[in-house]
């Protein structure tokens, strides 16, 4: 695999798990005051951190089938899917059990650039919270349900040594 591909799949997977288990850690972490409605949460900022593990990961071809490998060069169509467990914490010191779980899906929509990712995550069993990363952008919470709604944000990630996990602080904010 050329190096500027796997930077390039390497930069997308860790955006997605990012944004996603950012998304995890602002429902898992922020307590008995996050069981109140969103409107409980209005014109305030909450900042999380969290350790997110990706356990899963398929490239597939523009036409489905799964590439055991990522090829050389993607072609529009091409789709990664990611999945990973979030932990409080960071990736020196984090709770034993993962308090949330996400579903990512990466889409290129041509041979050049980064692919568009949208996720969904899961957590405290039915509150979901919702992310967009367009193309060469930083992975941005565009809302959520139950207590999550009205939520925007932002997500940033430090990635761990040569690995696709990676430490991450959340910014979550809600209107007023």
């Amino acid at each position: 695999m050329n190096i500027r591909f796997a930077l390039r799949i390497s930069t997308a997977r860790r955006l997605a798990a990012l944004a996603a288990l950012g998304l995890c850690a602002v429902a898992a972490t922020a307590g008995p005051a996050a069981a109140k409605p969103a409107h409980a949460h209005a014109g305030k900022t909450i900042t999380l951190r969290y350790y997110s593990e990706v356990v899963s990961f398929v490239y597939r071809n523009a036409d489905g089938t799964v590439a055991q490998h990522p090829s050389q060069s993607p072609a529009a169509g091409d789709q990664m899917e990611i999945t990973e467990l979030g932990y409080k914490g960071t990736h020196k010191s984090h709770a034993k059990k993962f308090s949330a779980s996400s579903y990512t899906i990466c889409v290129f929509k041509s041979a050049k650039g980064e692919p568009t990712c949208e996720g969904v995550t899961a957590v405290g069993g039915a509150q979901l919270l919702l992310f967009h990363t367009a193309p060469g952008s930083a992975p941005a919470i565009v809302g959520g349900t139950g207590r999550f709604t009205g939520a925007m944000g932002g997500v940033k990630m430090t990635q761990i040594g040569d690995t696709n996990n990676s430490d991450i602080v959340i910014t979550a904010i809600f209107k007023k």
